[in-house]
């Protein structure tokens, strides 16, 4: 059955391109190591340009527990904690409703 999840992600002023730069390969890695993610997108608040919402979606939720563990997914979002996100990201599961 498959789950979603919707993450907010809050970013320093000034820092968007490097947190979408370093995202990118992130989604390079989940696509080539994540077989079970189904969908994995970025996206920005209109009002806010500094918070960001990542939409997921796995076909399960043993896919969900291997997201963000392969190496090349670690090192490409190593250059987040270098004061890029300013706060952990606030990650909920979501319901498909149709």
């Amino acid at each position: 059955m498959k789950v979603g999840y919707m993450a907010t992600l809050k970013v320093a002023d000034g820092k968007q391109a490097d947190f979408e730069a370093a995202f990118a390969e992130m989604q390079k890695a989940v696509a080539a190591d994540e077989p079970g993610t189904l969908q994995y997108d970025l996206l920005q608040d209109e009002a806010d340009p500094t918070t960001y919402r990542v939409f997921e979606i796995y076909e399960s939720e043993d896919a969900r527990k291997v997201h963000g563990k392969s190496a090349a997914f670690g090192a490409a979002a190593a250059p987040l904690g270098g004061g890029v996100m300013t706060a952990a990201p606030d990650v909920v599961p979501v319901k498909f409703i149709s």
